[in-house]
Order: C-alpha cells, then sequence, then structure tokens
C-alpha cells in the first residue's frame, strides 16, 4: 500500500527567501526560524500571530541556523563563518506578515572557521543533542559549482571544548536524534540520502553509519525531484525529513518505512519541519523562495515558496489518525548544561 498524501496549509505569508532552522520554544510558546539570505531571526506567537524580525546583517553575510539555550535566554546561531551567542529576540507586538526588521547585535563567539580569504565554506545546519552539545555542519558555497566536499560537522560542547566529528561533507544539512539518545540521524544533501548512525551519548560520538532512508518514490504523478534538507523527529522517533525542489515533507517509522506525504501546496522548496505548540501536535514548516530552486522565474506557479506553513498531527487529524492515540511530538533539543 502506497503512503497517504496530505495537505499542509499556509499559515503565514511571510515571503522569506531562505527560511530555514525552524524550532518551537515550549518555554516561551513562541516559534523561530531564520532567514538565511537576509541574515534575519524571525519569532512568532503561532496563537496571535504576533510577529517579529531581527536583523544581523551589519554582522555578516547569512545566518544559517538557532538553537534555545538550557539555562539563559537567547540563542546559539551559525553566521557564515562563526558559532555565536544571539540575545533574546525582539518580542512580537503586531500581527502583520511581513515586519520591519529590528537591527541586533551577537553577544559572542564561540567558534570560527575559514578564516582565509577566499572562504570556500561557509555553515548551514546545527542542532543540539541531548546533552547539551551543539552540532554546527558547513557546506561548499555554491559559487564553486565543483560539488567539493570541503564541509565539516563541528562539535561544540558547553565547556567550550570544539571537536571535528565529520568530515569530506557537500552540503550539511538536518540533523537530529532518537528519543532513547543511541541514534543520530544526518543529511549531506550532497548524497540524498538519510543516514542514521549509533550514538554515545556519554561521549557525544556518532558511529557506524549507514543509510536510512533512500529518496521517495513520486507522488502526483511526477518523478521524484531535488533532495532530502532539514529533519525533525518526534516523540515516537519518526523522522520527517524536507525535500528541497520537491514540494513535500516525508515521514519515515524508526525502521526506516514510509509513513506519509506531507504536500506543500504551491510552494518548491520547504526546507525544515518542526514540532510546536502547547501539546507538539502542530507541525511547522519553514520553506524558500522559488527561485532558489535553479529553474528561472516559476515563483507564479509556486506563489507561496518562502511562506510557513503547518499541518495538525493531534486526535481526529489525519495524521493523529494514522500515527495512534501513542503517538506525540517533541522539542528540539537545547544547548549548555
Amino acid at each position: 500500500m502506497s503512503a497517504p498524501i496530505i495537505d499542509a496549509e499556509l499559515f503565514v505569508p511571510c515571503q522569506n527567501d531562505l527560511g530555514e532552522g525552524i524550532f518551537y520554544d515550549s518555554k516561551t510558546d513562541l516559534l523561530h526560524w531564520v532567514d538565511i539570505n537576509r541574515v534575519e531571526v524571525h519569532t512568532l506567537d503561532p496563537i496571535t500571530k504576533k510577529y517579529s524580525v531581527d536583523s544581523y546583517a551589519d554582522e555578516s553575510q547569512f545566518l544559517t541556523t538557532v538553537a534555545p539555550r538550557a539555562s539563559q535566554p537567547g540563542f546559539i546561531a551559525t553566521l557564515s563563518h562563526s558559532v555565536v551567542l544571539l540575545p533574546e529576540p525582539t518580542m512580537p507586538t503586531e500581527a502583520v506578515a511581513q515586519p520591519k526588521p529590528v537591527k541586533r547585535q551577537t553577544i559572542k563567539t564561540l567558534l570560527e572557521i575559514e578564516k582565509g580569504v577566499s572562504k570556500p565554506t561557509r555553515f548551514n545546519d546545527g542542532a543540539a543533542d541531548p546533552r547539551g552539545r551543539f552540532f554546527a555542519g558547513s557546506m561548499t558555497v555554491p559559487e564553486f559549482k565543483d560539488e567539493g566536499r570541503r564541509g565539516v560537522v563541528m562539535r561544540l560542547d558547553p565547556d567550550g571544548n570544539q571537536v571535528r566529528i565529520l568530515d569530506n561533507i557537500g552540503t550539511s544539512n538536518g540533523l537530529g536524534w532518537s528519543p532513547d539518545h543511541t541514534k543520530f540521524y544526518y543529511i549531506d544533501s550532497l548524497e540524498d540520502r538519510i543516514s542514521v548512525f549509533d550514538y554515545d551519548i556519554a561521549t557525544g560520538t556518532p558511529s557506524n553509519r549507514r543509510t536510512f532512508a533512500s529518496p521517495p518514490p513520486g507522488i502526483d504523478g511526477r518523478a521524484t525531484a531535488g533532495v532530502f534538507d532539514g529533519l525533525c523527529l518526534d516523540g515516537a522517533g519518526n523522522v520527517w525529513a524536507a525535500r528541497w525542489k520537491d514540494q513535500r515533507v516525508v515521514g519515515y517509522t524508526p525502521a526506516g518505512n514510509l509513513i506519509a506525504h506531507i504536500r506543500v501546496p504551491k510552494c518548491k522548496s520547504p526546507t525544515i519541519p518542526c514540532f510546536g505548540g502547547k501539546d507538539l501536535s502542530t507541525m511547522y514548516i519553514a520553506t524558500a523562495h522559488s527561485r532558489l530552486a535553479g529553474e528561472g522565474d516559476i515563483q507564479a506557479e509556486f506563489p507561496n515558496s518562502g511562506d510557513l506553513f503547518k499541518v495538525e498531527f493531534g486526535p481526529g487529524t489525519p495524521l493523529g489518525d494514522l500515527l495512534g492515540r501513542e503517538w506525540k511530538g517533541a522539542d528540539r533539543y537545547r544547548f549548555g548544561a
């Protein structure tokens, strides 16, 4: 039997250029994500839709991901070539689709890469593990156009210790951990697969890499396109991964079996999902503008590319019924002790 297809719904017509790094903060009940190319942190109250945008464009060419901190306000984040601490976001006060950005400054630089002039790589995705260590992955910048594997995955421990975890990376993307902390899931988009590692939670070390999921079958009468991008896990250990240039998010069981396709209507490239809401039963999906797909001016065909979407997983919804009463969502982990 083929996996069901379920549509996400447009939530906020924010028209990001490259929306990424989305997470829900259960301490504040706010949703946060970045617009990489505009060097912005976006903050949304999903109940009131009050919305704010903070700009760090004076400090970097890109701001590629943010993650919550364990015991301090603000975020850990990756700029083009550094891992930094950011202050608390501007509190949202207006329910507008595209707020005016507020200029902000970073607090502290924790790690730097590529201090040379050419800078052939930049940071891309990142996430904290269950013990508060921050993993930051890099990629060869698209301008090189050679599919070079210059990227790495660095681990930054709360005490400041730095460890290179992976190298020979093309485009470092989704990272996530199983609920029992024994598995680490990872996407290098140049390979277009989801990898899984055994994970030593005591040392923060992944090992025994193998393929967890290959590209899914096509839907809607069209062939599979694009590559895997960002991912998240739910509380049942299912893996949900966005498909860049493929108009959907796909879900897999811990055994690697396809659960469902979540179609993102009128959007070319979803980038990353997360779970949020007071009971973590809503999936939010960040997306990118269609021109970044490299297929010319197709925004008229995909006018909601760059917008924020959501889909419900709670009881009585198609996904809730599919996954059963025992299903639950999950928070992102936090950086720090």
